[in-house]
């Protein structure tokens, strides 16, 4: 009878050994992890966990290699995850890979990222922090969604608006419905490309004209750079200065006999008078002295278009400078 009772003893601790190490296997195995595996610790600091737990899985290029071991708060900011991971991966994980919350699915429990970042950086070691990316937060996306689903219905709105507006007025109706106007259109559009077309070809000429210019090629280079035509050009506005001051000098003599016969016909002596009572000889000298005025005018005229004119433009200048260096030594 007293064998028989230590052998019951004997079996129902053989029983609730085998049911302790039974439950400590499946709690082991629910937590992911290893019976007889060894582990390595590996470290992460978040602003925010985004409901990540103790026993989450760790994946790495989404293959899981361990579990979430700790949750520690270090600060306001701060909170620091100590993650289990296989020793078989140790191998592949280098420090620079970065660690990302994310989520199983799309409503699936939380788990931690490592992505690899490649180059040729050192392997991790036991209880090293890789550094951290903050996962875009799903309440903040919603909220802009939202906003944005607010704005594109108002938007909505006032295009459904402005299109009704457009319906009820018979103006746009019309105008819409007028076939000629797509025609009209379509020949202002052909005009504008020609006018665009010829503007360009002027262009280019232009551009080839100032081309050879530079080169010293074609009718403006030799403008510009043929000295015995600078030269004959500055006899000519000689000639032509020369030619005011004698015309100048005419004017004068002439005011001078009208003074004189203007003199004589106040008297009323002199042969001047006897030729002013001829009326024909008057109308004559009339003419004569409205000519030599007309004439003047229009080569005064003729001077100052010269002045502007680009071959003579520089040597009227230089002159003009002469003048004043002149008037300031005297």
């Amino acid at each position: 009878m007293k064998k028989k009772s230590i052998n019951a003893i004997k079996l129902g601790i053989f029983v609730l050994a085998g049911l302790t190490l039974l439950i400590f296997s499946l709690y082991l195995l629910g937590k992911n992890k290893s019976i007889f595996g060894t582990r390595f610790e590996l470290k992460a600091q978040f602003r925010d966990v985004n409901g990540l737990l103790v026993g989450n899985n760790v994946r790495f290029s989404g293959i899981d290699v361990g579990n979430v071991l700790d949750i520690v708060i270090l600060n306001d900011t701060v909170i620091e995850v100590t993650m289990n991971l296989n020793k078989d991966i140790k191998g592949f994980i280098r420090n620079n890979s970065v660690a990302s919350i994310g989520t199983d699915g799309l409503i699936g429990n939380r788990v931690i990222n490592i992505d690899p970042m490649g180059g040729s950086m050192p392997l991790v070691v036991s209880g090293e922090r890789l550094p951290s990316r903050e996962e875009v937060n799903t309440d903040q996306m919603l909220q802009t969604l939202n906003r944005t689903n607010q704005t594109v219905s108002k938007i909505a709105e006032e295009v459904l608006s402005t299109v009704q507006l457009v319906n009820q007025s018979s103006e746009l109706t019309s105008l819409l419905n007028d076939k000629s106007l797509s025609y009209n259109l379509r020949n202002s559009l052909e005009n504008l490309h020609k006018t665009t077309k010829n503007a360009s070809i002027l262009m280019d000429n232009a551009l080839t004209t100032f081309k050879l210019a530079s080169e010293g090629n074609g009718t403006i280079a030799t403008l510009l750079t043929d000295t015995t035509l600078s030269t004959e050009l500055r006899q000519v506005v000689s000639q032509i200065r020369t030619l005011e001051n004698s015309a100048d000098k005419l004017v004068k003599d002439l005011n001078v006999v009208i003074e004189s016969v203007e003199k004589d016909i106040n008297q009323g002596s002199g042969s001047v008078n006897a030729l002013m009572r001829d009326s024909v000889m008057a109308d004559r000298l009339r003419a004569t002295i409205e000519n030599a005025e007309r004439g003047t005018a229009a080569f005064a005229e003729d001077m100052e278009a010269l002045k502007s004119n680009f071959l003579f433009r520089r040597y009227f200048k230089k002159l003009e400078k002469k003048a004043a260096k002149a008037k300031k030594t005297e």
